[in-house]
């Protein structure tokens, strides 16, 4: 009986004891070592040094409540084909009973420098990409164990319990124009926020351009500049320190990339 690459990791790593030795070694459960070809996606590995990361202005977030779905999270969904209620950024409604007031949380992924995700995947399948860091998911190699999700303290990562929906919408072009882990077809595999990955093209991620209050900016952290979807941008630093930017659940020592600035108006 032959086995598919992703069938033969499946059975590979379905134990505890399955591991990466090597680039090119894998531990399988019966102890035995098994050569493993490189990663298939190395033509989407970018060049340059980045480290992609987001900023979110919760004062100007007003959680688009004109909308059925927020703007941000219907455009992620609609770029990668995903199933409505995989809301790989979730706009979360925050009650102050206090002053008696309402504001906004957006949750992407918070595509930490340190991933607990990566650190606990036992075929690799969650990956940091050379270059800029993105932390993707291979699905040739996911096996659906959900380790990854039981790891993530920000509770970003959906699981495909049947095969996606919208799979036959996604044209071929759009499928290998960007990178194939960005969008899911099969069944028994994760899925979540990459920052769509498309950065090497020049282009914002689809929650980014889409946001008409510019709450959302992101850039190069490296280059200290961070952009909205009305061209505005900001350095990074000097806002941090003049808006008391923070980082979502820092005390989990993931380092995450994406930086909160305070609702001072709330809506």
């Amino acid at each position: 009986m032959k086995l598919s690459r992703r069938e033969f990791l499946k059975v590979a790593g379905v134990t505890t004891s399955a591991a990466f030795l090597t680039g090119s070694t894998l531990l399988t459960g019966d102890e035995r070592l098994v050569e493993e070809k490189d990663r298939p996606y190395d033509q989407w590995r970018t060049d340059f040094d980045a480290q992609w990361g987001m900023v979110i202005d919760l004062a100007k977030c007003d959680g688009c409540t004109d909308k059925d779905v927020p703007r941000c999270t219907q455009a992620c969904i609609d770029g990668h084909y995903t199933p409505d209620e995989h809301e790989y950024i979730k706009v979360f409604e925050m009650v102050h009973e206090e002053a008696k007031s309402t504001s906004f949380f957006p949750r992407p992924c918070q595509q930490c420098k340190e991933p607990p995700c990566v650190h606990v995947c036992p075929v690799s399948a969650a990956w940091k990409r050379d270059g800029d860091n993105l932390t993707l998911i291979d699905h040739d190699r996911c096996i659906g164990c959900r380790l990854c999700m039981a790891a993530c303290p920000y509770e970003v990562r959906f699981f495909f319990w049947e095969k996606n929906p919208k799979a036959d919408d996604i044209p071929d072009e759009a499928y290998d124009r960007q990178m194939p882990f960005t969008l899911v077809r099969d069944q028994g595999i994760t899925g979540k926020c990459e920052f769509c990955g498309l950065q090497f093209e020049g282009k914002l991620p689809h929650c980014v351009s889409s946001c008409d209050e510019g709450a959302l900016y992101f850039g190069n952290i490296l280059e200290n500049a961070m952009t909205n979807s009305d061209g505005d941008t900001i350095l990074l630093d000097k806002t941090l320190k003049e808006r008391a930017g923070f980082r979502w659940k820092e005390e989990e020592g993931t380092k995450p990339r994406v930086f909160y600035l305070p609702a001072t108006e709330e809506k």
